[in-house]
């Protein structure tokens, strides 16, 4: 993995508290969520791993990732797998400090804080309609 990119992912390492809503439709009340993420290196660190157990409601919902760096395209990739027996393929970039995650249907923006400490965003989800809508709110208090 570039050793800048491997920097970047660095920031991650660690185990979070989770906070979040998904945010209230005209179908839905709002949701919160709470849990745990941790990321940890894996393969001689070639890759991080993330794992996030967290409550959606009153269901837990359990996710593995893998993250690595494509050196070709300069992009993050993340393969993600959840007990739902769901799995998908997100694309990531870092620009001015901005995490972009995308993915078919989702997508996020969001960083960390200046003390590296909370990382938060917003997830936004592609309607019927062909519009982005926001989503969840996101944040992420290193432990």
């Amino acid at each position: 993995m570039d050793q800048i990119a491997k920097q970047h992912l660095n920031h991650f390492i660690g185990t979070w508290d989770t906070d979040g809503i998904i945010l209230e439709t005209n179908n839905a009340p709002e949701v919160k969520i709470k849990g745990t993420d941790t990321y940890c290196w894996i393969l001689d660190n070639s890759f991080l791993l993330h794992q996030a157990n967290v409550m959606i409601g009153t269901s837990n919902s359990l996710t593995h990732e893998i993250i690595g760096y494509d050196v070709v395209r300069q992009h993050y990739s993340m393969q993600y797998y959840n007990n739902q027996g769901q799995s998908g393929f997100m694309n990531a970039i870092l620009d001015n400090h901005l995490w972009t995650f995308t993915g078919t249907n989702l997508k996020f923006k969001g960083g960390f804080s200046k003390e590296n400490n909370e990382f938060s965003g917003i997830w936004k989800q592609l309607t019927d309609h062909n519009i982005w809508s926001d989503f969840i709110h996101i944040k992420l208090t290193k432990r």
